[in-house]
């Protein structure tokens, strides 16, 4: 089958291995479209410290040979072609999207699709993944729109995780897809303020359209020091209490370096920080800090509950704009120059790839 390869760095469009056989349990895909990940990006810029730092987080999911080829792409829709023993909750034609996750039959070990030498990703014609984790696309949602569902319920899970009430405020640091979701997610659950962070003038107008109540750029505004003006003319008191009427909880969703000290240092008293886009490189933070000043710090821990289906259905209501977040779409031959112009995001959100497939 037709597909993009990476290695060493390069994008190459061609004839790739063709996938295993479709195992009990999981569905062949004719992928229609797929997003361009931000962990894409990651391997693209650095396939080796990406690899190196899944292994020394004991994390199988993402670890591959990194001098063989892989097939990038998790975030997709296409329409099944083929059912594996024992799926009966799909039939061949149906139109799906899900979670990219495909678990290899001879060690039982689950992998991400496209962080295997094996289980292609959807930078290609076709897929195999796990069918649990698949979801029926509803008749009025676009293919292509719903490949958004993958990254934006990243958005929708954390704020869950957070714990966020309708007593708590916002703040969302950087506004690409999974910043979105988190801005649409706060917004949803019914938060007081959300503020939105970003440089990039098309994504500070998305987190607008998404409902955030004010949008900062981060290279004219310190966020905190506009949430401080917010608590001093609503004369809220001190930032050193018991947060009995709500607190603040920061979504960081830049991976920017440096940023988790930042608001260790920065964030009031009694508040949170939730990371959803956790960066490769090493970080130094002064742990008493926080402790100091009562941050709690999660990386992802915690129960959620149908983050996946809950963004799905959002976008079938058309509750999320998803063209406004699809800036482009190419083909297989236009996805080295996407990574390109991802690495300067400016001008753009998300780019799908189409394969061929008609995304409708």
């Amino acid at each position: 089958m037709r597909a993009v390869r990476f290695l060493d760095g390069e994008f190459t469009v061609g004839e790739v291995p063709e996938l295993p056989e479709t195992g009990p349990g999981q569905v062949r895909i004719a992928v229609a479209a797929c997003g361009i990940c931000g962990s894409d990006l990651s391997v693209s810029k650095d396939a080796c410290r990406f690899v190196e730092v899944a292994e020394a987080g004991g994390y199988p999911l993402a670890a591959f040979d990194t001098e063989r080829p892989v097939v990038l792409g998790h975030e997709y829709a296409g329409v099944i072609t083929e059912l594996g023993a024992g799926v009966t909750d799909f039939a061949v034609g149906d139109r799906v999207a899900g979670i990219g996750l495909a678990t290899d039959a001879a060690t039982g070990i689950p992998t991400i699709i496209g962080y295997s030498n094996t289980y292609h990703g959807a930078f290609g014609e076709a897929i195999i993944v796990d069918a649990c984790w698949v979801r029926a696309v509803p008749d009025d949602l676009r293919l292509d729109h719903a490949t958004l569902a993958e990254p934006l319920h990243v958005g929708e899970m954390h704020v869950q995780q957070s714990g966020l009430t309708a007593a708590d405020s916002a703040l969302v640091i950087g506004c690409g897809t999974i910043g979105l979701g988190a801005v649409v997610a706060a917004k949803a659950r019914g938060a007081r303020m959300v503020i939105a962070s970003e440089p990039s003038p098309r994504r500070r107008e998305l987190a607008t359209l998404m409902g955030a109540d004010i949008v900062v750029d981060p290279t004219e505004q310190n966020l905190i020091e506009v949430w401080n003006a917010l608590v001093a003319d609503a004369d809220a008191g001190s930032v050193v209490g018991a947060a009995a009427n709500g607190i603040l909880i920061a979504y960081e969703c830049s991976g920017r370096a440096g940023i988790l000290n930042e608001l260790t240092h920065q964030m009031p008293f009694n508040s949170r920080i939730q990371v959803l886009a956790a960066g490769f490189t090493a970080e130094t933070i002064t742990p008493v800090v926080p402790q100091f000043r009562r941050i709690a710090v999660n990386f992802g821990h915690g129960p959620y509950q149908d983050a996946y289906d809950i963004t799905l259905r959002r976008l079938a209501a058309g509750s999320i704009d998803a063209e406004a977040i699809i800036t482009a779409r190419v083909d297989l031959g236009g996805v080295a120059d996407a990574f390109t112009t991802l690495r300067s995001p400016q001008d753009h959100v998300k780019i799908i790839v189409r394969p061929g497939l008609s995304a409708d």
